[in-house]
C-alpha cells in the first residue's frame, strides 16, 4: 500500500446510459447536480427511449451549464450508449452511472481527493447500499471490505486483491482514469454486462487502485435488470466467459493467469445460480468437470426447487470453496465493522 502524496484535484464526468428510465431519472440526476462539490461534466445518453425521458431530461439539466444531453436515433444498447458519452468527455476520470441508480452526498469530494493523493491511479471505488424499485433499503451491497480506511492499492496489490476474491469492486461507484481505461481497451461489448467490472480488474492490475471504505452510492434491484439477464442467459454467460479466457492474458498476464481464469469462471457460474435463485443448477453441472459435476447433479436431485437459500448456499460450497473464508473475513465479518461504524457515526442510508 502506498502512502498517499497530494497534487491538483483531477476533473470528474458523469455519463449516464438511459433508455426508458423516466421514473428514476428525476432522483438519479439530482443527486448529481446537487452535490456539494460536483463533477466538471455531466453527460446523459438517451439510447432511443420511447417514454418521455427525453422531456424529462431537459427539464432536470435546463440552465446547467456543466450538463449535456445526447440523443441516439437508434438504440446502441448500454457499452454502445456509454461509448457515446465517452467520446464528448473532456476530463481525466469518468463515472458510469446508470439511470436507475444514484449517488450520495459527497462522492466527488472524496473521489478526487483520494485521486489527488495517488496521480495516475486508475480507479477509484467505494462500497454502496442496495435499494428496492421504491427506494426502500435492503442492506448494504456486500462488497469485499479490503480497506479499513481511504487506500491506495499498488498494481500488484491489486493483482493479489483479484486473485483473493475475484471483483472487488462495487460497479456504482467506479471513477476510471480515462487514459488508463482507454490503454486497457475500454469496455468490451462482448464480455456484456459484466464489461465494466472486467475493465476495472484490468486496469486496476495495470495502474494500481484508490479505495474508500464508506458507502457513496445505491444501487437498485430490480426486474429484468442488464446484469441479471446477462447471469440468467447461460450461453451467453459462457460465451463471455470463453472470450474472457481468450483476452484476459493479452491485456493483463500478470492477473489473468489460468488460476485466475478457472476461479473466475466458478465465479460467475454460481453468480448464475444465485440469480436464478436455484434453478440452474443443472445447467451449471452440465458446464463444469469431475466431483463439481456430480455434487451439483446430487444437490438438485435431492434438494426441492423450493429449498432456494439451500440450495444456493451449497451450490457455493461446491463451486467456490476457495471463497469460504476470504467470504466470512472481508465480505461477513468486514461488513459488520462498515455497518457499525455508520450506525456509530449516524449515517443514514439514503
Amino acid at each position: 500500500m502506498k502512502r498517499m502524496t497530494l497534487e491538483r484535484t483531477p476533473s470528474i464526468a458523469v455519463i449516464v446510459p438511459n433508455r426508458n428510465d423516466a421514473r428514476y431519472l428525476p432522483r438519479c440526476l439530482r443527486s448529481v447536480i446537487e452535490q456539494e462539490v460536483g463533477p466538471e461534466e455531466l453527460i446523459i445518453v438517451d439510447d432511443g427511449s420511447t417514454d418521455d425521458s427525453v422531456e424529462v431530461i431537459r427539464s432536470l439539466i435546463a440552465g446547467n451549464a456543466r450538463a449535456q444531453l445526447i440523443v441516439n436515433p437508434v438504440n446502441l444498447g448500454t457499452y454502445g450508449a456509454m461509448e457515446v458519452g465517452l467520446q464528448q468527455a473532456r476530463s481525466d476520470h469518468a463515472l458510469f452511472l446508470a439511470a436507475n441508480d444514484l449517488l450520495l452526498p459527497g462522492i466527488f469530494a472524496r473521489a478526487k481527493t483520494c485521486f489527488a493523493r495517488s496521480p495516475g491511479v486508475g480507479v477509484w471505488s467505494a462500497l454502496a447500499w442496495l435499494v428496492d424499485e421504491d427506494d426502500r433499503l435492503i442492506r448494504l451491497h456486500p462488497s469485499a471490505i479490503v480497506a479499513l480506511n481511504d487506500a491506495i492499492f499498488s498494481p500488484e496489490d491489486c493483482v493479489r486483491l483479484a486473485r483473493r476474491f475475484g471483483n472487488w469492486f462495487t460497479g456504482t461507484t467506479l471513477i476510471y482514469r480515462l487514459d488508463a481505461l482507454r490503454a486497457a481497451g475500454g469496455f468490451d461489448p462482448g464480455y456484456g454486462a459484466p464489461a465494466d467490472l472486467f475493465a476495472a480488474l484490468t486496469v486496476a492490475s495495470l495502474r494500481g487502485a484508490a479505495y474508500t471504505p464508506e458507502p457513496f452510492a445505491a444501487i437498485r434491484r430490480h426486474a429484468g435488470s442488464f446484469l441479471h439477464g446477462a447471469l440468467t442467459d447461460v450461453a451467453a454467460l459462457e460465451s463471455t466467459l470463453k472470450r474472457f479466457a481468450e483476452l484476459g492474458p493479452k491485456r493483463s498476464p500478470k492477473l489473468f493467469t489460468g488460476d485466475f481464469t478457472e476461479r473466475t469462471t466458478l465465479r460467475f457460474r454460481f453468480a448464475a445460480v444465485r440469480a436464478s435463485g436455484g434453478t440452474l443448477i443443472v445447467e451449471i453441472a452440465e458446464r463444469v468437470p469431475g466431483w463439481r459435476r456430480f455434487a451439483l447433479t446430487m444437490l438438485d436431485y435431492l434438494s426441492p426447487a423450493s429449498l432456494r437459500i439451500l440450495r444456493v448456499a451449497f451450490a457455493f460450497l461446491i463451486l467456490r470453496p476457495f471463497d469460504i473464508l476470504p467470504t466470512l473475513w472481508y465480505r461477513v465479518i468486514g461488513w459488520i465493522v462498515v455497518r457499525v461504524r455508520l450506525k456509530l457515526r449516524g449515517a443514514r442510508p439514503p
